[in-house]
């Protein structure tokens, strides 16, 4: 195994939609994404001149990708991380918290100091201990509210 970390290209988006569709596929998110469906969102994600991307890849494979944006708030930047996943194949081997210190030393590199990584996450799920374990705590002052576009 000789792993790779690098930012992620266009070029990736296929290989990283198989590895969604793999990550997602198991417990305990038991999704059932298409290949068409995991492109078009890691590409609607990729779209803006503020989105970034890292990759993890195991020679043409890719068994990690993260993506999200840097956006500002006030005069702060803060990244957003739309999409982090690991292929299960690769699971409790280091690479998500490899992807994470990756992340944060190319967000560095911004022209632009990003004082927040920010993301959601279901309650209860493994992910949690996860984050917990690289640095990231629950913000006990802010919810994540849903709406309807076809509200009555």
């Amino acid at each position: 195994m000789h792993l790779i970390f690098r930012p992620m290209t266009k070029a990736d988006f296929p290989a990283c939609a198989e590895e969604l569709i793999a990550a997602f596929r198991e417990e305990p998110w038991c999704e059932t994404w298409t290949h068409d469906q995991a492109f078009t969102r890691i590409d609607e994600i990729m779209s803006a001149r503020v989105s970034r991307g890292v990759v993890c890849m195991d020679g043409s494979k890719c068994v990690s990708m993260l993506c999200g944006r840097i956006m500002t708030y006030q005069d702060q930047k803060l990244f957003y991380i739309d999409e982090f996943s690991v292929h299960p194949d690769y699971q409790r081997q280091g690479i998500g918290s490899r992807m994470l210190t990756f992340l944060r030393e190319e967000l560095m590199q911004e022209p632009q100091p990003i004082s927040h990584i920010s993301l959601i996450t279901e309650r209860g799920f493994p992910s949690v201990a996860f984050y917990e374990k690289n640095g990231f705590v629950e913000l006990q002052n802010e919810l994540t509210m849903a709406g309807y576009v076809n509200w009555p």
